[in-house]
C-alpha cells in the first residue's frame, strides 16, 4: 500500500507515478465535509513540495449536502495550481451534476472525470500526467 494520510486518504502508487487515492464511501453530510477538510490539510505540506498531483477520489453511497458542497468549493479552490487531474468514482448522474457545478464556483480549470471503476479512474488520471509530461518535454518553438 502507498501512505496514509488519514482515514479516507492515501498516497498510492500505479504505473509508477503518485496518486493521492481518497475514498468517502458512505459518508454523508457533516462527516463527508469533515473528511474532505481533513484531508486538504493532510496534503498541505505534500503540495507545497509538488505541484502535479492527480487524485482518485471514490464516493460510492454518499450524500453530499449544502456544508459538504461548502467544503468541496474551499478545497477545491486550494488545489488549483497542484492538481493536474481529478476523477471521481461512484457519483450519480445528480452529484456529478452538483460536483461539475461546485466545481465551476470554484474557479478551477483542472480536468474531472467520471469513472465508472477505480482503474479506469487510476488510468485516466495517469494517461493524463504522462501527456502532460509530453507536452513539457517538447522543445520550444524558435
Amino acid at each position: 500500500m502507498g501512505e496514509r494520510l488519514t482515514k479516507t486518504a492515501e498516497i498510492i502508487e500505479y504505473e509508477g507515478v503518485q496518486i493521492l487515492f481518497n475514498d468517502f464511501t458512505g459518508m454523508k453530510g457533516r462527516e463527508f465535509a469533515d473528511a474532505f477538510r481533513a484531508n486538504n490539510k493532510a496534503m498541505g505540506p505534500k503540495m507545497a513540495m509538488k505541484k502535479d498531483w492527480l487524485s482518485v477520489n471514490v464516493f460510492s453511497d454518499c450524500f453530499v449536502d449544502e456544508v459538504a458542497t461548502k467544503a468541496i468549493i474551499k478545497v477545491h479552490k486550494n488545489m488549483v495550481g497542484y492538481f493536474v487531474a481529478i476523477a471521481d468514482v461512484g457519483l450519480s448522474p445528480m452529484q456529478a451534476m452538483a460536483v461539475k457545478m461546485a466545481d465551476s464556483f470554484s474557479g478551477s480549470t483542472i480536468p474531472i472525470k467520471f469513472a465508472d471503476t477505480v482503474d479506469e479512474a487510476k488510468k485516466w488520471v495517469v494517461e493524463i500526467h504522462k501527456e502532460r509530461m509530453k507536452q513539457q518535454m517538447k522543445p520550444a518553438k524558435k
